[in-house]
Order: structure tokens, then C-alpha cells, then sequence
């Protein structure tokens, strides 16, 4: 055994020594590290490596034990970030799911669906529309699109009036326009201006 097969069970051992500090209670990772400490011993005894080597050794397998931690914790971190984006794509964020409601409730509204539910009072429309405004702005309008046709279409699947419907396809004209006109497809068009001479 080479003294670089050594480094890396010198860095093993350390490894499972930080997880048995770690968890002292766990018998199983005891275990290893006890496995891992007499391999090392049993590939010294073998290799018959001088005191002197044996220093630079295990400053070798400090430095690669310092290694696979920071690779460790990268990867962890990877892992964290990228559990949170699938179950936010998922699930939708938070804030996706208030703008959604916020976007039904001015529907509702629009469509005088909400009869029952207790009205909104003018302060609540212009937070509610500030809130919508403002995540607008930090998402960008191909997604504030999608999800606005997410709540059209779940409003169609409610028992609606032939009134409500006709408005209903007022809104998803009105969309289809918006979205048109938000993403440069379509230019408003141009007012004529008489110039004096």
C-alpha cells in the first residue's frame, strides 16, 4: 500500500470519527470508526512506513479529510436548494398562492361571484392590488401569466350564470390581449397625431 492509500484511510478515519463525536450514541457509526481504525493500523503495520513519513501522512489525509467535508457540505447544500425548487415547483411558492387567490377573489369580484363571501373594502382592494403589483414586478409576466390562467381555469369549473360566463370570456380575452401586449408580440396601435405646419 502506497502512502496516498494511506492518506485516504487516514481521511476515512477521520471522517468516522467526526460522525462518532457527532452522534455518540449511535453504536453503528462506533463500530465503523473502530472497522476503519484498525484497517489504518493494520495498513501502517504492513507498509512499514518510518515515524518520520508517518507525520506527512496523516497531514495528508488532514488535508483530504478537509476536503471530502467541504465537498460533503457542498453537495449538501445542492441537495437543500434543490428539495426546496422541485417541492416549490411542486407546490407553488407561498406567494404564488397568495396572487393566485388575490387574482380569483378580483375575479370573483369582477364577475359579482362572491355575493356571499363579505365584501372587500377599498383599503383591502388596494393592498391586495399593491401585493399583486409587486409580485408582478419580481417574477415576470410569463409566470404571473400561467398563473392566471391556472385561476380562469379553475373559475370555469364553478356553476357560473350565463351572464358570469360571458364576462368570464371578457376576462380571458382581456388576458390573451394583456399578455400580447406584455410580451411584445402585439403593439398597441398608433394613435395618429396631426403635426402643424
Amino acid at each position: 500500500m502506497n502512502e496516498k492509500d494511506l492518506a485516504h484511510k487516514y481521511a476515512e478515519l477521520l471522517m468516522a470519527k467526526q460522525k462518532t463525536t457527532l452522534q455518540p450514541d449511535n453504536k453503528g457509526l462506533e463500530w465503523k470508526y473502530g472497522q476503519l481504525n484498525n484497517i489504518y493500523q493494520d495498513a501502517l503495520l504492513k507498509a512499514k512506513v518510518p515515524k518520520g513519513r508517518l507525520v506527512d501522512i496523516e497531514k495528508q489525509g488532514e488535508s483530504l479529510y478537509e476536503q471530502y467535508e467541504k465537498e460533503e457540505d457542498e453537495a449538501n447544500q445542492y441537495k437543500k436548494k434543490y428539495k426546496k425548487d422541485v417541492l416549490n415547483t411542486l407546490d407553488g411558492t407561498k406567494e404564488e398562492k397568495e396572487y393566485k387567490k388575490a387574482y380569483k377573489q378580483k375575479v370573483l369580484a369582477f364577475l359579482d361571484k362572491d355575493k356571499d363571501i363579505k365584501q372587500e373594502t377599498d383599503m383591502e382592494k388596494d393592498k391586495r392590488d399593491k401585493e399583486m403589483a409587486t409580485f408582478e414586478s419580481e417574477y415576470g409576466y410569463e409566470r404571473v401569466y400561467a398563473l392566471k390562467k391556472e385561476v380562469l381555469s379553475e373559475i370555469k369549473e364553478m356553476q357560473l350564470s350565463p351572464t358570469q360566463k360571458e364576462r368570464l370570456k371578457e376576462v380571458e380575452k382581456d388576458l390573451e390581449r394583456e399578455k400580447k401586449l406584455k410580451l411584445g408580440k402585439e403593439k398597441k396601435k398608433p394613435t395618429e397625431v396631426e403635426m402643424e405646419m
